[in-house]
């Protein structure tokens, strides 16, 4: 048994890991990405055209315009790459912004037939059982494992928890490495 505070950072956490790792994010990550790339192209392309002088030749005057816009749009990858994770984040945290059930007590009970998760928020206790074989998918980050029930269904598993002895934290690694091929 493991008993913890679930937080907003936990649920953020969860969020990242879901963006960074499924294959719907990962699309549209890609279409974000190239997108903003083309508009970074553009916009470069019209602030070379604005700031070089005009009295170049044609040709080496477009030839300047088009490489300093695709140098910028290079320059830029990085954090084009990045703004569609941050972009949903900031999302989620606006809508979450005056979200009243953060933290949220939660209990797991994880024995050899699968994970029972148990949650109470203003004295209402949301119970979820789950067989390993139920578990689609294993990820995981410096402090959690996510085991995603379903597309929108997720429960977080600490990687150590200060409650639980060096044995009961050695059975839960053994079951999660037995049942889900998780190497600790």
């Amino acid at each position: 048994m493991i008993h913890f505070l679930l937080t907003k950072d936990d649920f953020f956490a969860v969020q990242k890991n879901f963006i960074e790792n499924s294959d719907y994010h990962k699309r549209r990550a890609r279409h974000t990405t190239i997108i903003l790339m083309l508009l970074t192209v553009s916009w470069g392309f019209l602030l070379a055209i604005l700031l070089l002088p005009q009295t170049l030749s044609v040709s080496l005057f477009l030839g300047l315009a088009i490489g300093s816009s695709l140098f910028l749009a290079l320059l830029l990858f990085p954090l084009l790459k990045k703004a569609y994770g941050n972009i949903i984040l900031w999302q989620l945290r606006h809508l979450l912004k005056l979200e009243t059930k953060w933290p949220r007590d939660t209990t797991l009970y994880i024995n050899e037939h699968g994970i029972e998760r148990k949650s109470l928020h203003n004295n209402v206790t949301k119970r979820l059982q789950v067989a390993w074989e139920a578990i689609e998918r294993v990820s995981e980050d410096e402090t959690n494992h996510y085991l995603y029930v379903e597309s929108r269904e997720t429960i977080v598993v600490p990687k150590r928890h200060h409650t639980l002895s060096e044995t009961e934290q050695t059975k839960i690694n053994h079951l999660l490495q037995q049942n889900l091929n998780i190497t600790l």
